[in-house]
């Protein structure tokens, strides 16, 4: 029997029974009454009405120490009851009106904190996982006791690392958001949300700390304000943004057109500049933002690139090659570093990557490489440390991680399969020090079948079992020194009791 079922069967179940008191074993007192164990050890004080247990309740740990408190109010349980530890700290706090549960539960393990709201006696609204200094870790949504909705994960600095769908209380996608590469930059899907942190604000894609991609603005009625395309950190003007410039053509003594550039009305160049020959072909473009050229090459007059490119970083310094065939990139591109160093080189075929790809850590050692086929990732992916150290390695099929994969995400390490891009079978987690954090199964990226977790000194931390992303059965939580913390049971992924005391129970 653990802890928390020992302090509710005193304060909860036993009080309501037969109890051995000062005398004669029955609840015959009336007022205060002190209850006594068989060694004359005071285990239990309170106020006694028609011999029932009523108002404000303490019970003990044989050697003195606190084990739990609380009130009863028209001998229904009410406000918060607390429960001790045999070492005093508190480990759980529930919060009662007229005998059932409304308000927050809080458990108190270890380094978290977790609260979860009831309505009577029912989940509703958010729960959430706190750190010992109060950061929320997690935030999930209840709805009748399951889980609905976006559930959210959160980084120590209050960013959302991952959002959780559920629906009726089965897991239904995982995106991943807001996180960074080895290096510290941004990769990879990021969102911003307004104050309520369900509507987006913002959202679009990095690779490698540079915007790729659309990216996109709303209102708070999830409208969308505007759309902008991103090319490695680059802004894709449009055309049309281009006509509120000033236009300017230089000419040949012939008359035939030898220059068009256009400016803005301070005089700046801003957009393209075409160079002709007096044959009126175009033998050199320019593209200037504020002044500043950020790409150089041939720029037909139909807006179609051409030829071999030149791209730069808006302080002048170069930034990538390559060749254009009708606007669209082709065979191998370069890019570089701010302060010279190559960056990534790779081969396109119609404008989309293929084959393989290199990316390069500023000391020049390899950080990633990845294969390529018609725009996507297929092939073997591995990613290194500053120091050469493999990272993360798994294979890609047409877009979507396929068989097994290592991934080294902040200081865990996680290993485990994919099918069709979702996680599949035995997943592990492991501490910087290589001992197992984590290992449970999943089926289409749902947990199904035993979880479990450990402590970084070895002993299990929680353990539970899932049936296609739903809670069922038992599930328990440990201290670190292996004994039992808490119970809870679960059907169709409601809980139906908790650490042994059914809500029937506790009324």
């Amino acid at each position: 029997m653990n802890r928390i079922f020992f302090f509710c069967l005193i304060t909860i179940i036993l009080i309501q029974i037969n109890l051995t008191g000062q005398t004669t074993g029955e609840l015959k007192g009336e007022g205060y009454t002190v209850f006594y164990s068989p060694d004359s050890v005071v285990i239990s004080e309170g106020y006694m009405v028609s011999g029932k247990p009523d108002g404000y309740w303490k019970n003990y740990y044989t050697d003195g120490i606190l084990k739990s408190e609380g009130n009863r109010k028209n001998f229904l349980l009410d406000s918060i009851w607390r429960f001790y530890s045999e070492e005093g700290q508190l480990i759980l706090e529930i919060d009662y009106e007229q005998g059932k549960k409304n308000g927050f539960r809080s458990t108190y393990q270890g380094n978290e904190i977790i609260r979860e709201r009831f309505v009577q006696d029912v989940k509703q609204g958010e729960s959430y996982v706190l750190s010992a200094d109060l950061k929320i870790k997690s935030k999930i949504p209840f709805v009748d006791g399951l889980e609905e909705g976006i559930a959210r994960d959160y980084d120590t600095l209050g960013n959302i690392i991952q959002l959780v769908y559920y629906k009726k209380g089965y897991v239904v996608e995982r995106e991943r958001i807001n996180r960074t590469n080895s290096n510290g930059l941004r990769h990879g899907r990021w969102k911003w949300f307004f104050d309520d942190e369900i509507a987006v604000q913002k959202e679009g894609s990095y690779n490698n700390g540079l915007e790729n991609g659309y990216w996109k603005e709303y209102d708070r009625d999830g409208n969308l304000i505007s759309a902008t395309k991103y090319v490695d950190g680059e802004k894709q003007e449009k055309a049309e943004e281009l006509v509120k410039l000033d236009m300017r053509t230089d000419y040949f003594p012939s008359g035939k057109t030898k220059v068009v550039s256009t400016y803005t009305k301070d005089g700046i160049p801003e957009g393209v500049r075409r160079e002709y020959n007096e044959a009126g072909e175009v033998e050199k473009s320019f593209i200037f933002r504020k002044g500043i050229i950020v790409a150089e090459g041939i720029l037909t007059d139909d807006g179609k690139r051409q030829g071999f490119w030149k791209e730069f970083y808006p302080n002048g310094k170069l930034k990538a090659t390559g060749i254009y065939m009708d606007d669209l990139r082709e065979k191998v591109w370069e890019f570089y570093y701010q302060k010279g160093q190559l960056e990534q080189i790779g081969k396109y075929i119609n404008g989309k990557p293929d084959s393989l790809w290199r990316w390069y850590h500023s000391n020049g050692k390899t950080l990633r490489e990845e294969h390529f086929y018609n725009g996507l990732p297929d092939g073997v992916y591995s990613e290194f440390d500053d120091q050469g150290k493999l990272i993360t390695t798994g294979e890609y099929l047409e877009g979507k991680m396929e068989g097994f994969w290592t991934l080294e995400i902040g200081d865990s390490r996680e290993e485990g399969s994919y099918s069709e891009g979702l996680r599949s079978g035995i997943w592990k987690t492991y501490y910087p020090d290589g001992s197992l954090a984590f290992e449970g199964k999943y089926v289409d990226d749902l947990p199904n079948g035993k979880h479990q977790w450990w402590w970084p000194n070895g002993r299990l931390k929680m353990e539970a079992e899932f049936v296609m992303g739903r809670k069922s059965g038992e599930l328990k939580k440990y201290n670190d020194d292996g004994t039992t913390l808490i119970a809870i049971d679960y059907k169709g992924g409601k809980e139906v009791k908790y650490d042994g005391i059914s809500s029937d129970m506790e009324e």
